[in-house]
């Protein structure tokens, strides 16, 4: 099954409009040299995607920029050391998945939310250790 994410796009556009802000009211040669890379940066990072595909006994993630990977994951259930269930912010659920020779998943604002569930159900049926916080038991509740 397939779980996607996408950016706080809110907080990014938010940023993006104060940058224009400052590139109107800047009237330092040098400071472009900032704010503009910033600027667009920032845009790009609006249109970034993230998806978690849970396959037989393994777990791809991707990032993508617009349609276009930027980044594509496939892990074992044999490659991966840990799965560590924790809380995120207020009341969000976060997961790291620790991966032996590959960069850490961290999990988090993904839909729908059976993606822990499933998540949980993948680590027990590969024997993959479990490791959650209180704070998330907390929210399991």
């Amino acid at each position: 099954m397939t779980y996607n994410a996408k950016t706080q796009r809110v907080v990014l556009f938010g940023l993006f409009l104060l940058l224009i802000l400052l590139l109107t009211l800047n009237d330092d040669t040098w400071m472009l040299y900032v704010l503009v890379p910033a600027a667009i940066v920032i845009l790009l990072t609006i249109f970034v995607n993230f998806k978690l595909k849970i396959l037989d006994s393994f777990l791809t993630f991707q990032i993508c920029l617009f349609s276009l990977p930027l980044y594509n994951r496939t892990v074992s259930s044999e490659q991966i050391s840990n799965m560590k269930f924790k809380r995120v912010g207020w009341a969000r659920k976060c997961v790291v998945i620790k991966n032996k020779k590959a960069f850490n998943f961290r999990i988090t604002n993904f839909s729908p939310d059976s993606l822990y569930k499933d998540l949980i159900d993948f680590a027990n049926k590969y024997d993959v250790p479990i490791f959650k916080t209180k704070d998330y038991t907390i929210l399991e509740k």
